[in-house]
């Protein structure tokens, strides 16, 4: 396969850019059901918006030769919680990255990833995080593989109903 170029979204990309995420969306309303829904196109559209016109949010591409869509990440910058004990900061946040399934284990993500630290960088955030499903291994031993590391656990106890 021929090398990806990764690129920053812009409006125009949003359509195929929701057409790649119904593939790990599926994933996770087949693994979650109790936590993710099917949302309607419009929803996804106004979600994703801001990732390419605000200035705290960015959105990058990985694009095949024949400009195919290969992946996808996006992000945004947040302060954390201001409890004194907690240094102040800025973290960049990966919200999502998403490589479809015939570009996967090429090189497309880690590529993504490392245009997002350069933007999390260049941003003057001090750390870049992110959430992994506990049920999606292969993610998580991604992520690890290319320099993230456990930092915490985010547990759930389920309301009773009534």
């Amino acid at each position: 396969m021929s090398e990806v170029a990764v690129r920053r979204a812009v409006l125009a990309d949003l359509t195929a850019v929701m057409a790649l995420l119904e593939e790990v969306d599926e994933l996770h309303r087949r693994a979650l059901p109790w936590l993710f829904r099917q949302v309607e196109e419009p929803a996804v559209g106004d979600f994703l918006e801001p990732y390419v016109s605000q200035p705290d949010r960015v959105m990058f591409l990985a694009c095949a030769p024949d400009q195919s869509l290969a992946g996808a990440l996006y992000m945004f910058l947040r302060q954390p919680a201001r409890a004194p004990i907690v240094q102040p900061t800025v973290v960049a946040e990966i919200d999502t990255l998403v490589v479809h399934s015939r570009f996967r284990r090429q090189g497309a993500g880690t590529k993504l990833v490392r245009a997002a630290l350069r933007w999390a960088d260049d941003a003057s955030a001090t750390r870049t995080e992110l959430g992994v499903y506990e049920f999606n291994e292969p993610a998580r031993a991604f992520w690890h593989s290319v320099g993230f590391e456990t930092l915490s656990r985010r547990l759930v106890a389920h309301s009773k109903p009534g």
